[in-house]
């Protein structure tokens, strides 16, 4: 993995996100901008659950890290729940707060807003408190309501983001799907970032959901148990599927295949017709 962390090209920097802190040094806001690159279908349908955890991820872990310090964390769950798969508008916010700090865990609660303060869904994040590596990078507590970015000037994603990532469909039918661990994907700590896993078991539960249908089923629900770095690859999905031609109901697990098939992650996801919430 790169020293410098995220290297120059990389998801975190490509998705444009923007940060802001709260005056309180509990709450944070991050937002960015609605491309085609991160919706599904061609760039004219919703925005990829996996762009959104992605954005969830990285406020809820860059809040976690404050509020552990001077230890460190890991994602340990996440889940997200959009109220309607509907079309955000030129931008998407996710507005995060802690709620708990322990010993041991690190527990987030957030909005997730369109333009103009549109309430699109909630989320809620728990953090694993690990002890501090040297590797680690340095969260400093930001100015209260200054604006940074990680994107550099020529950040962009350049493909969609499901391409990007790389995610291969090996079966639709079953919603298997593998994917590289590359340097664009991974975390601080080498192993595949939270949000590129969310996107992974997302393509899987998508191809699984209008194999069986026939219908364009977008994922609106996503709960994600963290259960092991992976840091190998290629990753793999296998999925299980229950449900109607407008609600698919689906267990997906994660593995690393070039780690004796570590088990990575559990997913449980359900898939809509869009504006059918």
């Amino acid at each position: 993995m790169p020293e410098v962390y995220p290297p120059a090209r990389h998801l975190l920097r490509d998705l444009r996100l923007s940060f802001a802190a709260g005056s309180d040094g509990r709450s944070r806001r991050v937002w960015m901008p609605v491309v085609p690159e991160i919706r599904t279908d061609a760039g004219r349908g919703p925005v990829r659950m996996g762009a959104i955890a992605t954005m969830v991820d990285v406020l809820g872990g860059g809040l976690a890290a404050v509020a552990a310090a001077p230890d460190w964390i890991a994602t340990a769950d996440l889940t997200v729940h959009l109220g309607d798969a509907r079309d955000p508008g030129e931008h998407i916010e996710a507005r995060g707060r802690v709620v708990r700090k322990g010993r041991t865990t690190v527990v987030m609660e957030v909005d997730l807003l369109g333009t103009e303060g549109a309430a699109l869904g909630i989320a809620t994040m728990t953090f694993a408190v690990l002890a501090r590596r040297d590797s680690n990078p340095v969260m400093p507590a930001a100015p209260d309501d200054a604006v940074t970015t990680m994107a550099l000037a020529d950040s962009r994603l350049e493909r969609a983001l499901a391409e990007a990532v790389a995610i291969r469909i090996v079966d639709a039918t079953t919603g298997t799907v593998e994917a590289p661990i590359t340097d664009w994907v991974r975390n601080s700590m080498g192993a595949l970032q939270g949000g590129a896993v969310a996107t992974v078991a997302e393509v899987a539960v998508e191809s699984a959901a209008r194999a069986a249908t026939g219908e364009p089923l977008v994922v609106t629900d996503l709960q994600v148990a963290y259960l092991g770095f992976g840091r190998t690859g290629p990753v793999r999905t296998t999925v299980t599927t229950s449900g109607d031609p407008d609600r698919v109901v689906a267990d997906v697990e994660v593995r690393d295949t070039g780690a004796d098939d570590r088990l990575m992650a559990r997913i449980g996801a359900v898939a809509s017709r869009p504006g059918s919430q």
